[in-house]
């Protein structure tokens, strides 16, 4: 699922029929001043306040918001129970999700000898480390969502200015209504960009540090379970605990995937 393209497209379809359904054209929602005034305000603030030290997962994270696919609990439980076996992990997408790194790396820990407590003791920082940076991220996405409707405000303030100005020159109230109605576009944008754009990106990405968080500690789980040479029962049941019931894998499916 592309998750940031269908949000946008199904809050347009939304935004097209109320226009629709109050027999207006989509022009009369158009104003250049107020889509500078909102468009430009949020991303000079986005460029201010996004940690840019983090530049890397930043990019990652706008990868997740188009990305078509992504892992599911069945997937990442069977390749967790694989490893348990003694099977290398899937190279693919490595260098994508939390899970695939801490297997891999994890793996790689035991065969070097490292004592259990101490393998899980690097890859729990590890992933600490690791989604502290994606949920500081959220949260400063999440934050610049206060900033449009600010810049809307901003954008319908001018508006009002001019429909001063033109009062004190004795305008027709038929150009102060146009003029009022325009000014007023500039606080929709606000809204428009804050609730339907902004802030749904930052609960998405909230949404992925979860996800990272879940899939990692499988990984975890697996990778000392390996250490400490689990049963193949044990490490099944073991992991089979750590999900949701719906998700949960039985040997004949296991079985099946093999």
């Amino acid at each position: 699922m592309i998750l940031l393209p269908i949000l946008v497209l199904l809050s347009g379809i939304s935004l097209l029929t109320a226009i629709h359904h109050l027999d207006q054209s989509i022009v009369t929602y158009y104003d250049f001043v107020a889509l500078v005034m909102v468009l430009g305000g949020t991303i000079t603030l986005g460029i201010i306040l996004l940690p840019w030290e983090y530049r890397k997962d930043i990019w990652k994270a706008t990868k997740f918001l188009v990305r078509k696919e992504k892992p599911q609990f069945p997937s990442v439980l069977r390749e967790c129970i694989s490893v348990t076996k003694g099977m290398a992990p899937s190279p693919d997408r490595a260098n994508d999700w939390l899970y695939k790194k801490i297997l891999s790396d994890g793996v790689e820990l035991v065969y070097l000898g490292l004592p259990t407590d101490r393998i899980e003791i690097i890859l729990q920082e590890r992933m600490f480390q690791t989604i502290k940076r994606w949920k500081k991220i959220s949260a400063a996405v999440r934050n610049l969502a206060k900033y449009p409707p600010a810049f809307g405000l901003m954008g319908t303030v001018l508006g009002l200015v001019n429909i001063m100005r033109s009062l004190a020159e004795a305008s027709q109230a038929s150009q102060l209504g146009a003029q009022m109605s325009i000014a007023l576009v500039a606080t929709m944008y606000g809204l428009l960009v804050a609730n339907f754009i902004v802030n749904p990106i930052g609960e998405l990405l909230l949404k992925k540090s979860e996800e990272e968080e879940d899939y990692a500690e499988l990984a975890i789980e697996s990778v000392l379970l390996l250490s400490n040479k689990a049963s193949y029962i044990e490490a099944h049941e073991m992991l089979n605990a750590m999900v949701p019931d719906e998700h949960r894998l039985t040997f004949e499916n296991l079985e099946e995937a093999a």
